[in-house]
């Protein structure tokens, strides 16, 4: 396992694939949702198996974390119920902290999950010095790390994940 500072594989499960995951756990929920809860599926991997779940990088946009290429996919919509994804490439490891993730976050509003990340340090790094009008810099997935795994490795209200 690569750890903190160290380069990181990448996996083969994309964005779209973690989305439709999140997706068939959830049914419709907002765009604005859908890009946190993909966030922090990936955090809390991070923290739980020390590896990326999907290959999605997540940028500091004013709305909070957002991955552009999702994003693209669905612009100007507010809802979303379905992605050119496949729910089924993660492994056990994999759906399971997909699954906590969704029960922890899942049931947030998207407005109260974008409040929650927004005031984390990983949003905040990426954001500060933005201007007015523009778009942060990328979240660092170390950054990521570093932050979630202070937090005793639950998200709120979680069951403790196997093996953390």
């Amino acid at each position: 396992m690569p750890g903190l500072g160290q380069p990181r594989e990448r996996p083969t499960a994309t964005i779209f694939d973690l989305a439709a995951a999140i997706l068939s756990r959830t049914g419709e929920i907002p765009t604005m949702q859908l890009h946190k809860l993909a966030y922090c599926c990936q955090a809390w991997h991070l923290v739980w198996e020390d590896r990326l779940l999907a290959d999605a990088d997540f940028y500091a946009w004013g709305t909070g974390p957002v991955n552009p290429n999702l994003h693209a996919s669905h612009a100007g919509t507010f809802t979303i119920s379905g992605v050119p994804g496949n729910p089924g490439v993660f492994d056990a490891d994999e759906a399971a902290s997909i699954d906590e993730v969704v029960k922890a976050y899942g049931e947030l509003r998207a407005f109260h999950l974008t409040a929650i990340v927004k005031n984390e340090d990983p949003w905040k790094s990426a954001w500060s010095g933005t201007e007015p009008g523009q778009r942060g810099r990328l979240i660092e997935a170390d950054r990521m790390q570093s932050f979630y795994v202070e937090l005793d490795g639950e998200p709120v209200g979680a069951a403790v994940h196997e093996g953390a």
